[in-house]
C-alpha cells in the first residue's frame, strides 16, 4: 500500500477496530484493562507510521498484519505494567512506606466503609465489581451473570471509571 490518505486510514481504522479491540481484550492482562485506550492509540500510531514509510509488504492481509501489531503492543504493555508492579513491590518490601504515623493508620478505610462506598456504584456495575473483588475470574462472572466476558470487562472498566469520577470526594469524607 502506498502512502495512506486520511480517508484510506479512516477506512482501515473502521475495518479493523473490532479485530484490534478483541485482540487487546484477549491479550491484555485483566488487571491492566485501564491501559486499553493507550494500547489502542499506540497500535494505530504504529500502523499509520509503518504505512507511511511503506513498511507493509503485502505478504499477508492488512488485517493480519494489524492483528500482529495489536498482539505485540498488548504484550508490550503487559510486560511494562508487570515491571512497574515488580518495581513497586520491591519499593514496598524495602520498607520505604513503613513510617506511617498513628493518625495516618486510622485514616485508612475499614471494610464497612468500603462496602458503604460500593453500594453507591450503579447497579449495572455493582454485581460484576463485587464478584471481581471476591476473586472471581472474568469467565466465572460472565457465566454467573449470563453475559459475555467482553461485557464483564466493559462493566468493570466503566465501574472503575465511575468510582474515580464520583467517589474520590467520598473517600476523604468517610474517614
Amino acid at each position: 500500500m502506498k502512502y495512506p490518505t486520511s480517508s484510506d486510514f479512516d477506512l482501515i481504522l473502521k475495518d479493523t477496530k473490532l479485530l484490534v479491540l478483541k485482540t487487546i481484550g484477549e491479550t491484555l492482562i485483566d488487571r491492566f484493562d485501564d491501559s486499553t485506550e493507550d494500547v489502542l492509540q499506540e497500535i494505530y500510531f504504529r500502523v499509520f507510521k509503518a504505512l507511511k514509510k511503506g513498511q507493509f509488504r503485502g505478504e499477508s492481509k492488512l488485517s493480519t498484519w494489524i492483528y500482529t501489531i495489536a498482539k505485540n503492543e498488548s504484550n508490550r504493555m503487559n510486560a511494562k505494567r508487570l515491571r512497574e508492579e515488580e518495581k513497586a513491590k520491591k519499593y514496598l518490601d524495602a520498607g520505604l512506606f513503613s513510617e506511617t504515623t498513628k493518625e495516618e493508620n486510622t485514616s485508612f478505610l475499614n471494610s464497612s466503609q468500603i462496602l458503604s462506598l460500593l453500594q453507591k456504584v450503579p447497579s449495572v456495575y455493582h454485581k460484576p465489581l463485587t464478584l471481581y473483588l471476591a476473586g472471581r475470574t472474568m469467565h466465572e462472572i460472565a457465566f454467573e451473570l449470563s453475559i459475555k466476558q467482553g461485557t464483564v470487562k466493559s462493566r468493570l472498566f466503566r465501574a472503575k471509571a465511575w468510582i474515580r469520577e464520583n467517589l474520590v470526594g467520598d473517600l476523604s469524607n468517610e474517614t
